[in-house]
């Protein structure tokens, strides 16, 4: 297990919220009343608005709320800043339990004695602000990568229904629009301190100026976890592994960014990711990047590396191919007969038994012709 993924950062906001309900569900099971906390529309008190959020009176419904906070708050809170997040949780609790009152006294007079109780409007908010702040990527879940919008249908589409059928019937046992005024304050929320476009970079991007290169270093693992098809994720992860030194880690990275260039065909990306990542990749696949941008025109970036290769893995079948690709990359592109004969009559006695002779052969006597005719 990777030691770095260990020490990430930790969702504190999420975990005390926890076990702030956890308690709240403990103590009335105990006896302990707690009808100081309870909101019930006939009687509202400003501060029932939030405090009713940490009771519940069915371990169903406590369990419930924990699972979604849990796994959603905490990608939340761990690609934003805190207090923001902080704020997400307050502000989405008390508007989803003022629009439940609402509702309640407008509509469904019959229920005003009735408490509303549960941290369902926080969730609601959570799942708002990571409405905004994922809806684009994929979620991993364990071994899934699950698309983070087919997670927001998960729980939109039943609250919409939800709400349109008490809106028929008359009431009912669960505030569904208590649910769905949360979500729209997170959601606010979320656009207002633009989660979308900030997220975790902005956070490695404050532990970098702060001078924390571990801590940033944490937090963009913790954003390759969350964002596995985030390119600038990986690359974050990659140039901070550099720099604390641990080039394995770096290399794991790189390669990771590579594969997603590749799956995306986004191979100018690629050669740049490349250039930049090549001395420490593994031969192989410095080879096959290599012929990559020659054949997207890189030509002249691509030349020093397969030199290099054939130098640094000779012997093996990725120098072999190397230093012949090399050779012809200097005949054709670089329009150099007289080095390509150098290197082929090189490949010639450093490889004499490789499946490739005829071809290098072949080139070599390419590159002897067009030497003879300078000449």
């Amino acid at each position: 297990m990777n030691t770095h993924m260990l020490n990430r950062s930790f969702a504190w906001v999420t975990v005390g919220t926890c076990l702030l309900t956890v308690a709240g569900y403990a103590l009335s099971q105990l006896g302990v009343s707690l009808e100081s906390l309870y909101l019930v529309p006939q009687r509202l008190t400003a501060w029932s608005l939030l405090t009713s959020c940490f009771v519940h009176i069915s371990l169903a419904h406590l369990a419930g709320n924990l699972l979604w906070l849990l796994i959603f708050g905490s990608l939340v809170e761990r690609s934003t800043p805190r207090y923001q997040y902080l704020l997400v949780l307050i502000v989405g609790g008390i508007t989803a339990s003022l629009v439940q009152v609402g509702v309640v006294l407008l509509s469904e007079p019959e229920h005003v004695q009735s408490p509303i109780l549960g941290a369902s409007g926080m969730v609601s908010a959570v799942i708002g602000a990571f409405a905004v702040r994922f809806f684009a990527e994929d979620i991993r879940l364990g071994r899934l990568s699950v698309p983070g919008l087919w997670i927001i249908a998960l729980w939109l589409v039943p609250q919409l229904v939800g709400a349109l059928r008490t809106l028929a019937e008359g009431g009912g046992t669960v505030g569904y629009w208590g649910h769905l005024g949360g979500f729209i304050a997170g959601l606010v929320l979320a656009l207002l301190f633009r989660m979308a476009r900030d997220g975790f970079s902005q956070l490695v991007s404050t532990a970098q100026a702060q001078g924390d290169i571990l801590q940033a270093l944490r937090l963009a693992e913790g954003w390759c976890q969350a964002e596995p098809r985030s390119l600038q994720a990986h690359l974050s992860a990659a140039r901070l592994a550099q720099q604390v030194g641990d080039d394995q880690l770096a290399t794991r990275y790189y390669q990771q960014a590579l594969s997603l260039c590749e799956r995306r065909n986004r191979v100018k990306n690629g050669v740049k990711i490349f250039l930049e990542a090549q001395a420490s990749l593994p031969p192989n696949v410095r080879l096959r990047w290599a012929l990559r941008a020659e054949q997207a025109g890189y030509w002249q970036e691509a030349l020093p590396v397969l030199q290099q290769l054939a130098v640094d893995a000779v012997g093996t079948p990725d120098g072999e191919n190397a230093l012949l690709q090399s050779a012809r990359i200097t005949l054709q592109r670089a329009h150099r007969p007289d080095k390509a004969v150098t290197l082929l009559q090189r490949f010639l006695k450093q490889y004499p038994h490789s499946s490739l002779v005829p071809y290098a052969q072949d080139l070599l006597r390419q590159a002897k012709a067009m030497v003879e005719e300078k000449v």
